[in-house]
């Protein structure tokens, strides 16, 4: 599956789209709505809005064809969040994990950007990262180096690539999964996101071997 967003691992991380057409207008490549009930969704904690695959925004994007309504949904959810302006956080078995003092969260300017980058809106990814940057309540090294990685990829730099992937490399494990990532985007340079960070030729990540 194309869209792996963080999971407990990566609680660090981590805007309406004024020019979107509304949901309703989605339907997918089989004829169906992308979003059966808006509301419902919108309504969501934040982990089941992001990461519940039954009930949150992965059933819309594993609807072939319905990406763009699952990035232009994430939008008006985070704008929901960030309207109230409230602590967003959720009480795992183990431990209460705060994501965000403000509603702003800097996981869903991520996960929002990265389906945009699959889909070609390079400039609104580029931007969405930067603010997911910005929103790190935990200042996370490695994960920014990750994130300015994928920005200086998607801005075909390559040098400022390779020396994030330096930085990253010098503060992750060996076996770090967004390295690895990484790792594939210095391989498939030039490339399209979509291909370079999902194509099995691209793959770097621990444990898997890319496809001859």
């Amino acid at each position: 599956m194309k869209y792996a967003f963080a999971s407990v691992a990566g609680l660090a991380w981590l805007s309406a789209c004024a020019s979107s057409p509304p949901l309703q207008k989605y339907v997918a490549d089989d004829g169906t709505a992308c979003v059966a009930d808006r509301d419902a969704l919108m309504h969501l904690d934040f982990w089941t809005f992001d990461q519940d695959p039954e009930r949150g925004i992965r059933k819309v994007l594993d609807k072939q064809g319905c990406d763009l309504a699952a990035a232009d949904l994430m939008a008006d959810y985070h704008a929901r969040l960030i309207e109230k302006g409230e602590r967003v956080a959720y009480k795992f078995p183990d431990q209460e994990v705060v994501f965000s003092e403000t509603g702003e969260v800097g996981m869903l300017y991520w996960h929002e950007g990265q389906v945009r980058a699959f889909a070609g809106q390079t400039d609104r990814a580029v931007e969405l990262f930067r603010k997911s940057i910005a929103a790190d309540l935990y200042d996370n090294a490695a994960k920014k180096h990750y994130a300015l990685a994928t920005i200086a990829f998607l801005q075909h730099d390559k040098d400022a690539l390779l020396a994030e992937r330096g930085a990253l490399a010098g503060i992750a494990p060996e076996n770090d999964l967004n390295l690895g990532v990484v790792d594939g985007l210095v391989a498939c340079f030039g490339k399209s996101y979509d291909v370079a960070y999902g194509s099995p030729e691209c793959d770097r990540r621990p444990g898997r071997a890319p496809a001859p």
